[in-house]
């Protein structure tokens, strides 16, 4: 019987693991190359806008009587395939994908990248939790985002952090390393909406980090010009 596929929160935990904190304290070498997550992360992007897409099309023409019923739970129907293969042809040398201009359907490709960024960020809290100090509260959590998940994750710390101290923290990072390489042609609204679903993965990994510590708490991210980004945290009240 064949092994059953790595989700993908599983495989991108198991490259922020190869990065990890402990390994460096211990001095022992990395064994996977830092580049391995930029290029994860426009696959990643890819692959669930394709199937994302192959799958709205399938339940149309379902709907339309154009194919069985049976057909819904097929992973490998023509549609699907298809729309993958056109997907993949738009992937740039520069890192951008070119993306639909449907709303309704990246909200869903939204909802299942920031919950693949949630559950890594709740594993990788379990593993790098400090043991040497407590997180008495939020803001300290807070700080080992800043400082310790972002050098794990990009090799350096974000570079401010404003708080209003009624449950909103801003952080920005005026040099996010996914953006880096993303400099494509075209500048101001266009290239922010294009870089937008590469920021959804950190949301979800900023908010699985605070929800492992009992914090509840909304993350949106935006960029102004690449490649800066601004992370916006607000804690949820569970009353």
């Amino acid at each position: 019987m064949s092994e059953e596929a790595p989700s993908a929160a599983e495989t991108a935990t198991r490259l922020f693991s190869a990065l990890s904190l402990d390994s460096r304290q211990a001095g022992e070498p990395r064994q996977v190359s830092s580049g391995m997550l930029e290029f994860l992360l426009p696959e990643l992007v890819n692959a669930l806008v394709s199937t994302t897409l192959g799958a709205k099309l399938l339940s149309e023409r379902i709907a339309l009587g154009l194919e069985p019923q049976d057909t819904a739970g097929s992973s490998t129907d023509k549609e699907g395939a298809d729309i993958t293969q056109t997907s993949t042809q738009c992937s740039t040398i520069s890192g951008w994908i070119d993306l639909p201009d449907d709303k309704e359907l990246m909200e869903q490709v939204y909802v299942k990248l920031e919950m693949v960024g949630f559950r890594v960020g709740r594993r990788l809290a379990e593993r790098f939790a400090p043991l040497n100090r407590r997180l008495v509260d939020t803001l300290d959590v807070v700080k080992f985002v800043c400082k310790d998940v972002w050098m794990m994750l990009f090799n350096r710390q974000i570079d401010n952090l404003k708080t209003n101290h009624r449950g909103i923290y801003v952080l920005q990072d005026n040099k996010f390393k996914w953006f880096l390489r993303m400099s494509g042609n075209s500048g101001g609204a266009a290239a922010a909406r294009r870089a937008q679903p590469y920021i959804w993965l950190p949301c979800g990994i900023i908010r699985g980090i605070l929800d492992s510590f009992g914090i509840n708490t909304v993350v949106i991210a935006e960029t102004l010009g690449l490649p800066q980004c601004t992370f916006q945290i607000k804690v949820v009240s569970d009353n």
